[in-house]
């Protein structure tokens, strides 16, 4: 995969990885058994999911004023 030489999705790779993390919440809340997650409370990863989506958008917007 070619993600990080393609400038593409350059600013966004931190945004899939916190869908992924609020997906995989989402769905262990759900009672989805995800093996990869498994030591990961759900509401943890939503937690710190929707803290990286903010802390990352209140970061750009302090860098661009």
């Amino acid at each position: 995969m070619r993600i990080a030489e393609d400038g593409r999705l350059a600013g966004y790779k931190t945004y899939i990885v916190a869908a992924a993390m609020l997906i995989a919440g989402l769905a262990q809340l759900a009672g989805v058994d995800l093996p990869g997650f498994a030591d990961q409370s759900a509401m943890q990863l939503i937690m710190e999911s929707l803290a990286v989506i903010f802390l990352r958008r209140g970061v750009q917007s302090a860098a661009s004023s």
